[in-house]
């Protein structure tokens, strides 16, 4: 499976399975990905699965190449492509490889030619006279106190401009996160961003006057998906409730009981009807498929592993 993943700005670390033919990204909260960056458009851009490939067309926003080149007609992405969207760096990977380094575009800076340096006459009279600074202390007293100076000067400007500067980005980025107030904006946004992870199905919303809890029992690895999108969402919005993740590991069985176990080169297990299941051998749509010195293993509909 292949997926779209957000290499920087405020949704860093963000991917979006792509399942199906087409999704829609931009700061609408209907939109399969969800940019809310300066400069995202509601409805930026589309993505499309076509026999050719995957094309991706601007709708309200423009797109840019990695070499930052304006693209104003639909084109195709290779996967691994890196494109842009006002400053938001996204690509098309296979969801099994390794995320990339996030890319640092290196604006050019015009190099200011030097001015050339102004000679002072050295028969000047001032030159000759020594301050009174300079008489007091030697050269490298002198370099230290300035060394401290500055030091202390930068210590106490950035003590005073610290908290100024830490609420003002603290309050900019509450202007930027969107907001959902109550559970009906909540629910909506959840649904969405489960149906993404195919995971609607498995889990239940139950809604209060407080908030919305998600409840489902869920193999072992699909717990860590659920758990990074709640904190996502608790990172990209401004909850007005409260959301709570109460999902669990699926606690599973064997249909069956086992009464003898035999290990080694014949290794084959007993169940309590008094059939004998080799290595290979299924019972109730259960594959035996290993025994070592302390565990039984089994496969199919689902994998279990007995200790013993």
């Amino acid at each position: 499976m292949f997926e779209l993943r957000v290499l920087n700005g405020l949704h860093e670390g963000a991917a979006l399975p792509l399942s199906g033919k087409q999704w829609s990204i931009g700061n609408a909260t209907e939109s399969e990905l969800q940019l809310c960056d300066n400069g995202i458009k509601p409805r930026h851009c589309q993505l499309t699965l076509t026999d050719a490939g995957w094309q991706i067309s601007p709708v309200e926003g423009s797109i840019c190449n990695r070499e930052g080149e304006r693209v104003a007609l639909p084109f195709l992405l290779q996967p691994g492509e890196i494109f842009t969207l006002s400053g938001v760096w996204l690509s098309l990977d296979d969801a099994a490889t390794p995320w990339r380094e996030t890319p640092v575009e290196i604006a050019s800076a015009p190099v200011t030619p030097t001015a050339p340096e102004t000679r002072v006459n050295a028969s000047t009279p001032a030159k000759s006279r020594k301050s009174l600074f300079a008489r007091i202390l030697p050269r490298w007293a002198q370099i230290t106190t300035v060394s401290l100076l500055l030091l202390l000067t930068f210590t106490i400007t950035s003590w005073v401009l610290q908290p100024g500067v830490a609420q003002q980005n603290d309050d900019e980025s509450q202007l930027i996160k969107p907001q959902l107030p109550d559970t009906a904006a909540l629910r909506s946004v959840l649904e969405q961003k489960l149906r993404e992870r195919e995971l609607l199905s498995r889990v239940q919303l139950t809604s209060s006057a407080h908030g919305i809890t998600i409840n489902g029992d869920l193999p072992q690895d699909q717990l860590p998906i659920v758990q990074r999108m709640v904190k996502m969402i608790r990172d990209d919005y401004q909850l007005g409730v409260t959301l709570n993740d109460e999902t669990k590991v699926k606690s599973v069985s064997l249909p069956f009981r086992i009464i003898q176990i035999t290990s080694g080169s014949h290794a084959n297990i007993v169940t309590e009807g008094g059939q004998r299941l080799f290595i290979g051998d299924e019972r109730d749509g259960l594959r035996l498929t290993s025994i070592t010195a302390d565990q039984i293993e089994f496969g199919g509909r689902e994998n279990i592993t007995v200790k013993w």
